[in-house]
């Protein structure tokens, strides 16, 4: 019996002690924002934060060098808004493995459209994905619009595409949030926006979407400038009461002569 109850009060004590390990490290996982997301068990969770310029947009890419096999899909990666979104737009492509060699990759972009409610200076994107995805590597470039021809490439314009431009059609929609850029799907914003960003062929309806204007030009037609009057010009040669009326800046031209004759006569 005695060893029977020593046996039993062992149980008990490591029983209790593994709670408490177990207790400790999900406190801690929280505390360290790595918690896996509901409905996501075994996921990894980190944020990303874009701030495009209003009217322009933002871009993210997200490479797995460990997951070229991998399927992409919104169970094995999720992208959500963590905070205030406003009037802006986002949409996720995962990209065909045929231009990424080797990885498994994600274009993230972000429309800024400002408005006046609720306006986002940054937004905060909380990305989960599956551990088995591996490690993850995130490169973001921002405000193609307004960026110079003569400016460097930036890292993130590697895919394999021969000069030629990103379509939607090679790119697997993930998800999106917020009202669709006018005239573009989530798979077009995600490759106009790549090419605009890696200084590829883009339509320029798609920078006009952006534009403040883009409800397109007033037709109003405007007034035609008024045509000038030509002055009338006073008459040359005759004297004052004869036609010629003397004013500022205007002297009759026989008046002077007259009078200089006088002068000199006297």
């Amino acid at each position: 019996m005695r060893r029977s109850m020593t046996t039993l009060t062992l149980v008990a004590v490591c029983g209790s002690l593994a709670l408490l390990v177990a207790a400790a490290v999900a406190v801690a996982m929280t505390l360290a924002g790595s918690s896996p997301p509901a409905g996501a068990a075994g996921a990894r969770t980190w944020t990303t934060t874009l701030s495009p310029a209003p009217d322009d947009l933002a871009l993210a890419q997200i490479t797995f060098p460990d997951a070229a096999r991998r399927r992409l899909s919104p169970q094995t990666l999720h992208v959500a808004v963590s905070g205030p979104f406003g009037e802006d737009y986002l949409a996720v492509g995962a990209v065909s493995p045929s231009l990424t060699p080797g990885v498994a990759r994600v274009l993230v972009a972000l429309a800024n459209r400002p408005s006046a409610l609720d306006d986002p200076v940054h937004v905060h994107l909380r990305i989960s994905a599956q551990r088995s995805l591996g490690a993850a590597l995130v490169r973001t470039s921002a405000n193609p619009f307004a960026r110079s021809a003569s400016a460097p490439r930036p890292t993130l314009c590697d895919l394999r595409l021969g000069g030629h431009a990103l379509v939607g059609s090679q790119l697997r929609v993930l998800g999106s949030r917020g009202s669709a850029v006018s005239g573009f799907d989530a798979a077009s914003v995600v490759a106009q926006g790549y090419d605009a960003a890696c200084g590829l062929a883009f339509a320029s309806a798609f920078e006009r979407a952006f534009a403040p204007s883009s409800g397109g030009e007033s037709t109003t037609p405007t007034a035609p400038a008024p045509t000038p009057v030509p002055e009338p010009r006073p008459p040359v040669g005759r004297l004052p009461g004869e036609g010629c009326e003397p004013r500022a800046g205007y002297a009759c031209p026989l008046a002077g002569a007259v009078r200089s004759r006088s002068v000199a006569r006297r």
